[in-house]
């Protein structure tokens, strides 16, 4: 019989796993599964866990917020295993999800968690921490999360954008000098986020539409700095529309970026603070990480 760690924040999504558990046990148990459960109790707990129990099981099925999300991945990855993840997205956002067609209805996303069919997927290592779908600085890193959901997929960029330059002369500029796989790059900038999601902070299309979350590539999109309201409009224009040809926009694939700038720069991997650096290496780890989707 397989053993299976299920784990969940049950502060996620205001409680709303609690009253699943016994549905959750149920199901797996059908499945063939000997399932434990470990509810995480502060930041980080997940992680830690994974890295101390993980290797005693053959699978991990976690419920939260791409945060929670996160830590068992990366917590599998400092931990050297590579067990099958299955994810049931309780967040408020959960990104994730949307790029991999995990439902957001949680007896369906139960089901699809102990597939037989997980997709190999690539994860990010930014110095010595792990995300999976994005680092970020900027006003895209400090954008608001409540935007209202329907806005954010009706006008996808464009929402998104609007959000993070609602008072322009408050935006901070960074000069950097990026290496962006051999190609050096030097300018100012107000945006920037390294991704592998087809979508950011609950907008769609950000990133364009060529994602592909196993090909050992992460999609660099920078914002080149500006006071002017025309260049503003220009980029504004180029997002809402998905085209990226304007030279205020800056945008790779890459698979490996390290970054110097003159002053500190404050980053968030995938919504969670990341660490105030003037220097980081960003690599992908092509394929790091098993999850079951809902991808045909």
């Amino acid at each position: 019989m397989e053993k299976l760690l299920f784990l969940y924040n049950p502060k996620s999504g205001k409680g709303a796993m609690n009253e699943y558990l016994s549905q959750v046990v149920d199901y797996y148990s059908k499945k063939g599964f000997l399932t434990s459960i470990y509810a995480t109790q502060q930041a980080g707990d997940g992680r830690r866990k994974v890295m101390e129990i993980g290797k005693d099981f053959d699978r991990i099925v976690v419920s939260g917020g791409d945060g929670t999300l996160d830590e068992i991945i990366s917590g599998s990855i400092k931990a050297n295993i590579n067990p099958i993840i299955g994810y049931i997205p309780t967040g408020s956002t959960n990104d994730f999800s949307v790029s991999v067609k995990i439902s957001d209805d949680i007896e369906k996303a139960i089901e699809t968690s102990v597939k037989d069919e997980p997709l190999s997927i690539d994860v990010g290592k930014f110095e010595n921490k792990y995300f999976i779908y994005v680092a970020a600085f900027g006003s895209l890193a400090e954008v608001s999360y409540d935007t209202d959901q329907s806005m954010k997929n009706t006008i996808g960029r464009l929402a998104y954008v609007i959000e993070g330059f609602k008072s322009l002369k408050n935006v901070k500029s960074y000069h950097m000098r990026l290496n962006i796989d051999g190609e050096i790059i030097e300018g100012d900038y107000m945006v920037g986020a390294i991704t592998n999601s087809v979508s950011v902070g609950g907008f769609k299309g950000i990133t364009g539409e060529d994602v592909n979350l196993s090909d050992g590539l992460f999609e660099v999109t920078l914002v080149k700095s500006t006071k002017n309201i025309i260049q503003l409009n220009e980029i504004l224009n180029e997002l809402g529309n998905d085209n990226t040809h304007s030279d205020l926009l800056v945008t790779r694939k890459a698979k490996s970026i390290k970054i110097i700038c003159d002053d500190y720069v404050n980053w968030t991997l995938d919504g969670e603070y990341g660490g105030s650096l003037k220097e980081c290496k960003i690599d992908v780890i092509k394929q790091a990480a098993r999850i079951n989707t809902g991808l045909k």
